[in-house]
């Protein structure tokens, strides 16, 4: 089936790969699933939905095999974790807003990707992110590129670089999502070995 909508023409999708894999001891990125590497996986789907995929990483090198299928580009403000790669994804490209997923997420979902699309373009939001239970996925959501300038300032100003301390400056809307094992499977993230080891049973 295809899922492409006309509502992404806007939105363009960005995979964050730039993390050290300390825990995990080897690029989560090119982990296997199914026979078939984490990203190429997640790829594939996006591809479904998303007209513009960008990869954010600090060794472009390494992700060259993917240059037909994503541009790829690195971060402008170096080691400040996520919030470099989304301040990197929102300052370069042409779209007026970006979908943001990590590069460790084995089960995403196009059924929840594009409930978020949806909902984003009936709100009026800078951000718009998942919240299960108590727990919120800044990494599993919309942002707008007008907060660029503000968000390169938080980062200048600051020294405490969580998402959540940027997100307090913005107007944020909350999707909120229902505690189910099929929705805490769409949000889980590989970290370490053991969890990969888990999804691969």
């Amino acid at each position: 089936m295809n899922y492409k909508q006309p509502a992404t023409d806007s939105i363009s999708c960005a995979i964050l790969a730039g993390g050290k894999n300390r825990r995990m001891g080897k690029n989560k990125a090119f982990i296997e699933v199914d026979g078939i590497s984490l990203l190429k996986k997640n790829i594939v789907l996006l591809q479904q939905i998303f007209t513009e995929i960008t990869i954010v990483t600090n060794s472009p090198k390494e992700y060259i095999s993917f240059k037909n299928d994503a541009s790829i580009i690195t971060d402008k403000i170096k080691d400040i974790g996520p919030l470099g790669g989304i301040f990197s994804a929102l300052s370069t490209t042409s779209k007026e807003s970006v979908f943001f997923v990590a590069c460790d997420m084995p089960f995403l979902h196009n059924d929840m990707i594009i409930r978020q699309l949806s909902l984003f373009k009936k709100t009026d939001c800078d951000a718009l992110i998942p919240k299960l239970g108590e727990f919120i996925e800044p990494l599993h959501a919309i942002y707008k590129t007008k907060i660029a300038g503000m968000l390169n300032q938080h980062i200048k100003n600051n020294k405490v670089y969580a998402i959540r301390s940027f997100l307090e400056l913005v107007k944020v809307k909350y999707m909120p999502v229902e505690n189910t094992a099929g929705n805490r499977k769409a949000f889980t993230n590989i970290n370490t070995l053991d969890d990969y080891k888990n999804i691969i049973r």
